[in-house]
């Protein structure tokens, strides 16, 4: 007897890797940008849907491609390192899979609570930025004003949604806000630790490549893995009552 479920997640694994490569080889995930980092990426996002559809195992799988795919077409030193072009990215499906585990039961108390402290996070860091002088000294407010801006909408998004459709849409947005974090966070900390960029250096590339990126990333996994999954819909699909 065949088993339906494990023949489902190795066509979804090869498919979702076959996507990956496809972004990485031809370049097309990869968008360039005027920064030591030279691109902001997109190819993560076939390793979040793995491991939000069918487990941390496959989005292990499918990061372990884009991290391969990415240090054969580095562009830049730090990339032809494979701790960090490849050793970060195993983890992006994997923590994108537990946190949707972890939060699938929260109630809309947990979640607003969870809202909250993503926007005092945003806050923080648009602070910190502030208080952080510049070579010449000064201290704009362009920047911080940007994050609070792109924080509250990307905040008051994700509320509207809690508020008015299926509460599992909004924990489905935060796991690929993880996955993308944890790709952005991990790549840069590697990097910074080995001596290939500086951390202030890190710091303002997390900022300009890291909220676009988690951005992009919770509007397109929230497309497909809610088209997949029919979420929002009154009854669950098959997918969604076989998932992990």
């Amino acid at each position: 007897m065949y088993d339906e479920r494990g023949i489902r997640r190795v066509v979804n694994a090869g498919l979702l890797l076959a996507i990956t490569l496809l972004l990485a080889l031809t370049r097309i995930g990869f968008i360039p940008a005027p920064t030591p980092a030279g691109n902001a990426t997109i190819a993560h996002i076939p390793a979040i849907v793995g491991g939000l559809l069918e487990g941390p195992l496959v989005g292990l799988i499918v990061g372990l491609g884009f991290g391969f795919a990415s240090f054969t077409q580095a562009t830049v030193p730090m990339f032809r390192d494979p701790l960090v072009s490849i050793l970060p990215r195993l983890f992006i499906g994997v923590t994108s899979a537990y946190t949707y585990l972890a939060l699938r039961k929260a109630t809309k108390d947990q979640l607003r609570g969870l809202l909250a402290l993503l926007l005092a996070l945003l806050l923080f860091a648009a602070w910190r930025i502030y208080a952080t002088p510049s070579d010449d000294g000064s201290r704009s407010l362009l920047v911080p004003v940007l994050i609070v801006v792109l924080g509250l909408a990307l905040v008051g998004g994700l509320y509207l949604w809690l508020s008015r459709q299926d509460p599992r849409i909004v924990v489905v947005a935060i796991a690929a806000a993880v996955g993308s974090l944890t790709n952005t966070i991990l790549v840069l900390t590697m990097a910074s630790l080995l001596g290939y960029l500086a951390p202030g250096v890190a710091l303002g590339i997390a900022i300009t490549h890291g909220i676009p990126e988690v951005i992009i990333a919770a509007i397109i996994v929230i497309a497909v893995v809610a088209a997949l999954r029919g979420l929002g819909q009154r009854k669950r699909s098959r997918v969604s009552e076989d998932a992990f």
